[in-house]
């Protein structure tokens, strides 16, 4: 049992210090005299498939109404997690996320393009992202957390599986107990 926990304990670290790296090696930076962008992709949900991407925003003036648009082709189902419209104020940063969901494999282009709209002018900029997904709808190159995600995802089924099988053997050793009392004739 010892050395089970040993060699677990290490695949988590070992796959969360794979992860950290991975994802300091993803970013795509645009900078231009309206904005500062970062996109990152995060990782991929062992449960769902989903890629969450987060970018990061510096505005270099402000603008009280910014539109986020992602886009990618109807392949990939993308699910912002902040609103269209927003504020932003030159000087602070901030950071907003959106989770993809492949349908197909192959490679696809994802962008996400800021306007801020004045009562003037409007400004834009944007960043994009090549993803590519194999046939089992795995983003290349393989997140480590992907693989740490399958491992805990059979690990957590594997217990559930131990311990419904645990429960039932209980359940029938009492139950065979009280079928045969109540079978039992009486004396």
């Amino acid at each position: 049992m010892k050395k089970l926990s040993t060699i677990l304990l290490s695949v988590l670290l070992l796959t969360t210090f794979l992860s950290g790296t991975y994802a300091e090696e993803d970013n795509l930076t645009t900078d231009t005299k309206y904005f500062d962008i970062t996109m990152e992709r995060t990782g991929q949900s062992a449960w769902n498939k989903a890629v969450t991407y987060v970018i990061t925003v510096t505005p270099k003036t402000d603008s009280p109404k910014t539109q986020i648009l992602w886009n990618a082709p109807t392949l990939i189902e993308i699910t912002p997690k902040h609103d269209e419209f927003v504020d932003l104020y030159m000087g602070q940063t901030y950071s907003f996320e959106a989770t993809l969901i492949p349908k197909r494999e192959g490679s696809y282009s994802i962008s996400v393009n800021l306007i801020a709209w004045q009562h003037d002018t409007n400004y834009t900029n944007s960043v994009s992202d090549l993803i590519t997904f194999d046939d089992s709808l795995i983003a290349q190159p393989v997140d480590p957390g992907y693989t740490f995600g399958n491992i805990a995802k059979i690990l957590i089924f594997t217990l559930l599986a131990g311990l419904g099988t645990w429960g039932i053997v209980i359940l029938l050793k009492k139950g065979l107990k009280a079928l045969t009392k109540w079978l039992t004739p009486p004396s």
